[in-house]
C-alpha cells in the first residue's frame, strides 16, 4: 500500500530544482525518512529523481510505521552512507523535530516553511537556517559554491 501511494504522490514543489542544484554543486544527497527505503525509492523513481540522490535511509522493511526509528539514528546512517562527517552535512526538513535531530546529530539544520509549519516553529535551534521554499533553497545552493 505504501509503494502504490508513493508512486502516485504529487511531486513536492521545488524538490527537483533543489536536487539538481545539489548535483550541479557536487553536493551528495542522501534521502532519509520514516518509511522504508523501497517506498522512498518508488517515489524517486516515479518522478525521475533517483539519479539525483545517493543512499536512501529509512525504517526497516516490515517494521510497523507506528514505531518510528530515532531520527538521530537515521541521520547517523545517512552520514555514514555518504562517507563523510556530520559537520559536513545538512538536514533539510519541514518539521521542528528535524531541526532538533539535526542539532543533536551535529549536522546543519535547514527548515523549509510549509503550509503546516511556520518559520517560527522551524527556527527552534541556535544554528537553524530557515527558507521559505525549496526553490529558494535551490537558488541559495546554486549561488554558494561548495568548499573544496
Amino acid at each position: 500500500m505504501e509503494r502504490s501511494a508513493a508512486r502516485t504522490a504529487v511531486l513536492t514543489p521545488g524538490i527537483q530544482e533543489m536536487l539538481r542544484a545539489c548535483q550541479a554543486g557536487g553536493r551528495p544527497v542522501a534521502v532519509m525518512g520514516y518509511t522504508c527505503p523501497a517506498v522512498m525509492e518508488s517515489y524517486l523513481d516515479a518522478h525521475g529523481l533517483r539519479n539525483l540522490v545517493g543512499p536512501v535511509i529509512g525504517r526497516e522493511q516490515g517494521r510497523s510505521s507506528a514505531r518510528k526509528p530515532i531520527a538521530t539514528t537515521l541521520i547517523r546512517q545517512a552520514v555514514e552512507a555518504l562517507d563523510t562527517k556530520p559537520s559536513d552535512c545538512a538536514l533539510v526538513s519541514r518539521f521542528p523535530e528535524g531541526m532538533f535531530a539535526a542539532e543533536d546529530s551535529g549536522t546543519q539544520a535547514v527548515g523549509v516553511v510549509s503550509k503546516h509549519t511556520k518559520r517560527k516553529h522551524l527556527a527552534v535551534t541556535e544554528s537553524a537556517v530557515v527558507v521559505s521554499s525549496l526553490p529558494e533553497l535551490a537558488d541559495a545552493l546554486t549561488a554558494v559554491p561548495t568548499s573544496v
